[in-house]
């Protein structure tokens, strides 16, 4: 048996550690002594404690190590616990070189002059289309595509062509993180019956609408949308109805997301003159 002074040296944890281990009931020692309290920890536990220094390390928590613990050491368990860790980690990975990506463009972006400056938006007026139209709440703007999918299958299996230009619409009254209202479209010519998700109508003709090309990843969109706001206020115009995308270019044609074509168009209509007071407390 082993003093827990002797056993924290050759297992490179405090005693105030081994006490804790001890109070939470992960590690109690294997025998206390009654008249002195001493505390005294068998050589078989220095594996044991090898294992929850090489646990915590890997990110598991002291519940997590206790169950596995409870069980006896089980190697099916660790095996599952290790597994599960593994796609935790994986996935913080993934999210962090996604973060990585953001800052090396942000820092990109604020080396520019001016970030308005990298678009040209132009006023243009857009006909009336017919259209198959599937409309749906979806979880995110980046679920789109599932939507996508099935009105092209739909298409196919109509025996209908698909013309120029295709849209998206985003019908909600402001930005949304979820449960987003899209609605997909595709210019036909031909016949279709429609069904209770797809319908054949015409999209509406709009007077005047305010263009600009996107032509970078589609997460960088905010700033086309920021420069259209800055744009709007500068020349007296108000958001006049849904905004639409049309996706010349995306991941089904470019390899390099940096060559991505979007074009965003915004119905406009030139506002009131609005007389504004201080804000109200």
């Amino acid at each position: 048996m082993l003093k827990i002074g002797d056993f924290s040296r050759l297992t490179r944890v405090s005693i105030r550690m081994l006490r804790y281990y001890d109070e939470i009931g992960l590690l109690p020692p294997a025998a206390i002594d009654q008249s002195s309290g001493y505390r005294y920890y068998s050589a078989g536990q220095i594996e044991t404690v090898h294992r929850i220094k090489s646990l915590r390390e890997i990110g598991f928590g002291f519940p997590e190590i206790g169950e596995w613990l409870k069980e006896s050491g089980n190697t099916r368990r660790l095996l599952e616990l290790l597994d599960t860790r593994k796609q935790e980690i994986t996935a913080t990975i993934e999210q962090e070189n996604e973060k990585l990506l953001r800052v090396g463009r942000m820092l990109e972006h604020l080396t520019k002059e001016d970030s308005t400056m990298d678009y040209t938006i132009a006023l243009k007026s857009v006909p009336a289309y017919r259209v198959l139209s599937l409309r749906d709440i979806i979880p995110a703007y980046n679920a789109e595509g599932v939507l996508w999918e099935e009105l092209t299958r739909f298409a196919e299996a109509s025996g209908v062509k698909a013309l120029g230009p295709c849209y998206a619409i985003y019908h909600d009254q402001g930005y949304k993180d979820q449960d987003v209202d899209v609605e997909v479209t595709l210019h036909i010519e031909g016949e279709a019956a429609g069904t209770d998700r797809i319908r054949v109508k015409e999209l509406e003709a709009e007077p005047q609408m305010a263009v600009l090309f996107h032509s970078e990843t589609f997460e960088e969109m905010s700033k086309a949308y920021h420069t259209l706001g800055v744009w709007m206020a500068e020349n007296g115009y108000d958001m006049a109805g849904p905004t639409r995308a049309i996706y010349h270019k995306g991941p089904w044609s470019e390899k390099n997301p940096a060559d991505y074509l979007t074009e965003i168009q915004v119905p406009v209509a030139k506002g009131e003159s609005l007389s504004l007071g201080p804000a109200a407390d």
